[in-house]
């Protein structure tokens, strides 16, 4: 293949696969371009533009006039963090505990302060009940698997983070978690070899979270390739994407 050609090549990939920055203001309801927010999408949007003082009031004001569930209240005690103000976080929850003693969700987000503050044994018992009162809580999960691997419980920590893999195949943050943990056991080509089982095996969702973020770091060798002038691989990189994509059942365009 010429210059030319691979120049071509390479410039349709990348109007192919990366993201239009006005559809993404379209999707995503948090964009500083969206018009109309609802009020998670508020708190949200506070949080992302670091105003937490403001952020806080609005995932008070959730819990008080909305249903609670885990990621209200990361997105709380986010906030609490992002304010230095996680000693009161955790007054904060254990207060709403003594009134909601079965609450999964102020488990979850008792234990994900205790994370923060990088207390991870307290924070392995939080999240422990936090799925044994409801064993769906997919978040529990996942950060009982984060901190279990920052006690190198290695093994524990996979089996914790496929049960939210299991439980809420979409989220990307869960693969991401995955790939960290066995890429600090060591062991990164699992995940590789998790993505060809569930290829061959199923649910193609599952393939799918596994394959997003497989691509996701092809593409970005293929633009590290492309910036070192090095075409022939940063095409290749491109063309394996492509690879994952058929495997999977992927519609172009969407960018992992």
């Amino acid at each position: 293949m010429n210059g030319i050609v691979r120049r071509a090549v390479l410039a349709f990939c990348i109007l192919l696969y990366l993201p239009i920055p006005i559809a993404d203001a379209v999707k995503n309801p948090t964009h500083p371009s969206a018009l109309h927010l609802n009020a998670r999408q508020k708190a949200e949007f506070f949080l992302v533009k670091k105003q937490y003082e403001e952020a806080l009031q609005a995932y008070k004001s959730l819990l008080k006039n909305e249903s609670e569930d885990s990621a209200l209240f990361r997105g709380l005690v986010k906030a609490f963090a992002g304010a230095g103000q996680l000693q009161e976080a955790e007054k904060f929850i254990v207060d709403h505990l003594s009134s909601h003693p079965d609450s999964s969700a102020a488990q979850y987000g008792l234990g994900y302060t205790h994370y923060l503050k990088g207390d991870d044994i307290r924070a392995q018992t939080r999240f422990e009940e936090a799925v044994r009162l409801k064993a769906g809580n997919a978040l529990a999960w996942n950060n009982w698997g984060a901190a279990l691997s920052r006690t190198k419980s290695y093994t524990l920590a996979v089996d914790k983070v496929k049960e939210a893999i299991r439980l809420d195949p979409s989220n990307p943050m869960y693969y991401n978690n995955l790939k960290r943990i066995y890429r600090e056991m060591g062991s990164a080509g699992l995940f590789i070899a998790d993505y060809k089982r569930y290829i061959k095996d199923g649910p193609r969702i599952v393939a799918q979270g596994y394959g997003r973020l497989i691509a996701k770091t092809l593409r970005q060798e293929s633009f590290k390739y492309y910036s070192e002038g090095n075409l022939k691989d940063a095409v290749r990189k491109f063309e394996e994407i492509v690879v994952i994509y058929k495997e999977t059942g992927y519609r172009a365009g969407l960018v992992p």
